[in-house]
């Protein structure tokens, strides 16, 4: 059984990013690498999961309100400083 993120979260952020807690990356939400069933966090060098890993860019955003409202791919934002 596939763990998906849609399913678990139907009513996802409005701002249309996710934040990988591993990589501290963000990407599109709909996304990933698709890895023995588990939906993996698109970057390669990162083993996050986009069910239990990735938070919502707006949650991230709360904390760090200079962040932008549209993240750049690949950029790395440190959630803690």
């Amino acid at each position: 059984m596939t763990a998906d993120r849609q399913k678990c979260y139907p009513d996802e952020d409005p701002s249309g990013f996710l934040y990988c807690i591993h990589c501290e990356r963000t990407y599109k939400i709909g996304q990933y690498r698709l890895v023995d069933d588990l939906q993996l966090c698109p970057y390669e060098d990162c083993d996050g999961d986009t069910v239990m890993d990735a938070w919502e860019w707006e949650a991230i955003r709360e904390y760090h309100p200079e962040y932008p409202e549209k993240p750049e791919e690949g950029v790395v934002y440190p959630m803690y400083s």
